[in-house]
């Protein structure tokens, strides 16, 4: 009866005006997370990795590194063969990006990286993995939020994009004043797509756009509500033949849940959501960090590109910080068709009838 009588009386409450009962929280979006399957981990179980990054190769697709900002250093691990190759001691990374000057086989790759406040460059050697950093000037002009396309470098932040010119040589790097070149609210990331040159940027509020810095025009790819931008990527592709029309994904990390969410690069539609599952010798992803993705030919099972993962919290012992997954392992869990791989700077891409290898992974 008790509980009768305190009923009766939260009714009479109500009806004289009375606090009343909160609305219950709208329930979160439900999405469709498929499990995909990493072939390899990279990294020692106790590094703590920071920020990712792919190069790829001017002339040999099977000599493409994976980088890795690490609190021991920024390290190079050999996309083919998993082995560390080079490594050059220096600060943690609060982010990394990769730039190329020139084209065809001479070309030269520079990883560029962010760290309390300001830039740090590496020149990336052809002829055997190395690292070289370079004597920077203006180096305490870092943003968290850059992205890098042959010698510009683009700042997002105080409601405004910006852009630096780059002078870069086998010794030295000179970063040019700030212009802007576009006016952008809330950017957390930003990423630039080198078949146009176009920027996309990615805000807090779940707004996704492209950029056209010539012009400063902007064009909204999509507003997801709710979206957690921990870390994000993009991949250029070519759509399925007979349009091998231009295509490519955005690809945005809510590492809490480890749930990479996929957005069409040309139209801004979603793709699906995917989340790296547990094979016979590598946990599944509980919790990441960050994400890269390479869109070049890296060969074997990366030959349509490669999506990487950092899981959080790695302690030693616990295995592989990196986990690397096959692009076309991405596109099968979504069922999505493959188009073509795009990387400007490959000089060979791979013929059409090169043959493609896939694993299975079973559980023991």
């Amino acid at each position: 009866m008790r509980s009768r009588f305190l009923g009766l009386s939260l009714l009479a409450l109500a009806a004289c005006g009375g606090p009343k009962p909160a609305a219950p929280d709208a329930p979160a979006p439900v999405i469709d997370v498929r499990e995909v399957a990493a072939a390899d981990g990279y990294g020692d179980g106790g590094d703590n990795v920071t920020a990712i990054a792919f190069w790829s190769h001017p002339s040999v697709n099977f000599e493409s590194l994976l980088l890795a900002s690490t609190d021991k250093g920024l390290k190079a691990f050999n996309i083919e063969t998993g082995d560390q190759v080079a490594m050059s001691e220096g600060p943690a990374a609060a982010a990394l990006a990769v730039a190329y000057s020139g084209t065809g086989p001479a070309a030269q790759g520079y990883a560029v990286t962010q760290s309390a406040g300001a830039y740090h460059f590496y020149a990336i050697g052809n002829d055997a993995p190395s690292l070289t950093p370079l004597t920077t000037g203006n180096p305490a002009a870092g943003s968290a939020a850059f992205c890098v396309s042959g010698t510009t470098l683009y700042e997002a932040g105080d409601n405004k994009l910006t852009a630096r010119d780059l002078s870069l040589t086998a010794k030295t790097a000179a970063i040019g004043a700030a212009r802007q070149v576009a006016s952008v609210d809330g950017v957390v990331a930003c990423h630039v797509e080198d078949r146009s040159g176009d920027v996309i940027t990615i805000s807090k509020d779940g707004a996704i756009k492209r950029v056209t810095p010539s012009s400063g025009e902007s064009f909204g790819l999509t507003l997801v509500d709710g979206l957690m931008a921990d870390a994000s990527a993009v991949v250029l592709t070519t759509t399925p033949e007979p349009e091998s029309a231009a295509g490519g994904a955005i690809a945005v990390l809510d590492g809490k849940n480890a749930i990479i969410r996929l957005f069409d690069l040309v139209d801004g539609h979603a793709l699906g959501a995917v989340r790296i599952k547990a094979t016979f010798d590598l946990d599944e992803i509980i919790s990441a960090r960050t994400i890269s993705a390479g869109y070049g030919n890296y060969g074997g099972v990366y030959r349509d590109g490669a999506l990487a993962v950092v899981t959080a919290g790695v302690t030693a012992g616990a295995g592989a910080p990196i986990r690397l997954v096959p692009w076309n392992g991405v596109l099968a869990a979504l069922s999505l068709p493959i188009g073509e791989t795009v990387n400007p700077r490959d000089p060979h891409p791979a013929g059409k009838d090169e043959g493609v290898l896939s694993i299975e992974f079973q559980q023991p």
